[in-house]
């Protein structure tokens, strides 16, 4: 019974290291790992906590209180030269003393916190926009990770699958020979074995390519030395999702795309920073608020310990409330800043004139080229369907007369490197099919909500 359960006990464990993703999990998963990215999402953080601290300093900008304890001489009555009679220190009386003391500002400049608060959540929605640009971009590098994995299987299947085919090939040459049949000579051997240095180089790439993007996914995915990514697809086929037309790629970059939110949330970051700039070079209200306390426990005070608010030379009680301004005269600084915010607003408004354009220029170059992968693909089908009759026509003339075996050995040569080119065109459509979503300003996930079932 052991010896039995044993088996399935060790293939449990080597299927218990294996990670297996599709394409949106794989991409998912490798935004989420990435540190980089990590970092850009964390700047937000710094911006959603500025507002806070806009907000924060709205309310009572200036709110302290200071307190103080400690001994206090008593106080005991003596005439002076003029014969009245006056409080004066008495040091062998001592006690307790506290006293504290409140200060408070209210600024009432709510056009400056209005524009300094929307100028941060502007500057907060364009650091978004930023991390999102990098978001898709990590997720076309990421798909091309994953279509390369799938590539590099179906380039080792391809070459063991001629292997398999030369194999038979050279042992039906060497089985008629051994037969002495006239057709066939050393001759027909030598070309089938000559021709196999284009299937060992095949062979040698197809490894070395796995191995390479094997590293670059046990990277991008964060796995450790016990993991092993393996693809939830198991061939390379050309992309299911729904190819739009060109007004409909238009109108999602005009909807979606990051640059252009990006430059608009720009745009009103700096009309708010002007805004704020111009309300500085006057000036600036607030009310302030002060009071004071002092009490003493000390010498003969019996009227005073009575009546908490009795003055005297040490207890005291007072406050103040006023309206406040405040007038910078360093002029040329504050206007150094109006200028410099003026400039900056005006510079991103010609930006914005060719902006929108240029954005949709580079979407319809990349749908130009996503296009033309996609008829070099189905070229590419109709000439590999073509291949394999030729193939298979060469086999059966080599199955009736071995003698023809460079007629075979140029058959498969040509339907090995038409299946290279074709996989080739499948894994270059569908990483142009990727980067055509990030330029309509879209994630993976984004585009399939938006085109489900496909």
């Amino acid at each position: 019974m052991i010896f039995k359960v044993l088996p399935l006990l060790l293939i449990a464990v080597a299927f218990s290291t294996e990670v297996r993703y599709d394409c949106e999990g794989f991409v998912e998963r490798g935004l989420l790992k990435d540190p980089l990215l990590a970092e850009s999402r964390f700047s937000t953080e710094a911006k959603k906590n500025k507002i806070q601290e806009i907000k924060a300093s709205a309310i009572l900008s200036k709110f302290e209180v200071s307190m103080m304890v400690g001994p206090a001489p008593g106080l005991k009555d003596d005439v002076d030269d003029w014969g009245d009679t006056v409080d004066t220190w008495d040091f062998t009386k001592m006690g307790p003393f506290f006293g504290t003391e409140i200060k408070a500002i209210q600024p009432l400049n709510y056009g400056q916190y209005k524009a300094g608060k929307k100028a941060a959540e502007a500057d907060l929605r364009q650091q978004e926009m930023n991390v999102v640009s990098k978001e898709h971009e990590k997720s076309v590098e990421l798909q091309t990770y994953y279509y390369n994995y799938l590539l590099a299987l179906e380039m080792n299947r391809l070459v063991e699958d001629a292997q398999k085919q030369m194999d038979r090939a050279e042992e039906k040459l060497e089985e008629a020979l051994d037969n002495d049949e006239p057709n066939v000579s050393q001759t027909d051997l030598l070309k089938i074995k000559a021709g196999r240095h284009t299937l060992d180089e095949a062979v040698i790439d197809a490894q070395n390519g796995m191995t390479r993007v094997q590293l670059a996914i046990r990277f991008s995915l964060g796995l450790d030395s016990t993991e092993v990514f393996v693809a939830m697809d198991s061939s390379l086929v050309e992309r299911a999702e729904y190819f739009p037309t060109l007004e409909e790629a238009k109108d999602m970059t005009i909807q979606h795309n990051p640059e252009l939110k990006r430059l608009v949330a720009g745009l009103e970051a700096r009309t708010h920073q002007l805004d704020l700039a111009s309300a500085k070079l006057g000036p600036q209200f607030f009310i302030m608020g002060e009071f004071s306390y002092v009490k003493s426990w000390a010498g003969n005070r019996t009227a005073v310990q009575k009546n908490a608010f009795a003055q005297d030379a040490v207890n005291s009680i007072s406050g103040a409330v006023g309206f406040g301004v405040r007038y910078n005269l360093n002029l040329w600084n504050s206007w150094s800043s109006y200028v410099s915010a003026r400039t900056e607003l005006r510079g991103l408004k010609l930006k914005q004139n060719y902006a929108k354009d240029g954005v949709l220029l580079q979407m319809e170059e990349q749908y130009v080229q996503t296009q033309g992968a996609k008829k070099k693909l189905e070229s590419l089908r109709s000439s590999l369907r073509a291949s394999e009759s030729i193939l298979k026509s060469a086999a059966m003339k080599y199955d009736l007369d071995p003698s023809n075996a460079g007629e075979l050995v140029s058959a498969y040569k040509d339907n090995l490197q038409l299946k290279k080119s074709y996989y080739y065109a499948v894994c270059k459509y569908n990483i142009a099919f990727a980067e055509l979503i990030r330029r309509m300003g879209l994630s993976l996930s984004e585009y399939h909500k938006l085109y489900p079932g496909n």
